[in-house]
């Protein structure tokens, strides 16, 4: 299954809706150095854009067929080129397939991810899942920050569950999830958005305007690039 499609049957398996949005050519999707000011995450490039690096300049773009990371000092041609992004993931048995390593890696930047902070992206909480790196072990995770706080029974050996129903989720919400057992736990905000971009570039826009910085790292990881 190639990454666009399985994004697109893991959406509709949550029964998300999914937008069919026009992406840019080319997106910027990470800079660092002199020039992060004029290549920000999220500047839209078009075809025959050139962009200049300074010396100690990163700019990571992702386009049509995959991504590249571009090191200062030169001149880059802001297309990527032609292929086709189902190309460029089809080694990918499906969307999640990210990096290999000992560590656990979530299946999806549209589960929520536990063990971080910070803000997700959501476009329909009811068919929200959560995911936990280590689920060997049975657990219990508290919620805090709605009217009524909830806690969820996470059976050993299961990576995700669903967000409980009883908990509902506004935008501009603010949630605390503490595992028991564990010192301290995570704080997570909310937003809303529309609909998933089926465009895996329009995706990554969405994330960037949005602040969701996580989902955007773990959708960025898992594409292809050089």
């Amino acid at each position: 299954m190639t990454l666009r499609i399985a994004l697109m049957v893991a959406v509709a398996g949550a029964g998300v809706s999914v937008a069919t949005v026009a992406p840019a050519k080319s997106l910027v999707v990470r800079s660092a150095g002199p020039s992060a000011k004029t290549y920000p995450p999220g500047k839209a490039l078009p075809d025959n854009a050139k962009i200049m690096l300074q010396q100690g300049d990163s700019v990571t773009v992702l386009g049509a067929g995959s991504k590249r990371t571009l090191r200062g000092p030169g001149s880059f041609p802001a297309n990527l080129g032609a292929t086709d992004l189902a190309m460029a993931t089809s080694k990918r048995g499906r969307f999640g397939a990210l990096r290999t390593g000992d560590l656990a890696l979530n299946p999806s930047p549209w589960n929520l991810d536990i063990s971080q902070s910070g803000t997700m992206c959501v476009a329909n909480s009811a068919g929200l899942k959560m995911w936990r790196p280590n689920s060997e072990e049975a657990a219990k995770l508290a919620i805090k920050g709605a009217a009524t706080p909830a806690t969820v029974d996470w059976p050993a050996g299961k990576s995700t569950v669903d967000w409980p129903a009883g908990v509902k989720i506004a935008d501009g919400a603010e949630f605390e999830l503490t595992v028991a057992g564990k010192p301290a736990g995570e704080r997570v905000r909310f937003t809303l958005i529309p609909s998933i971009p089926q465009d895996i570039t329009a995706a990554a826009a969405t994330l960037i305007e949005h602040g969701c910085q996580n989902q955007l790292d773990l959708l960025v990881d898992g594409i292809d690039g050089e």
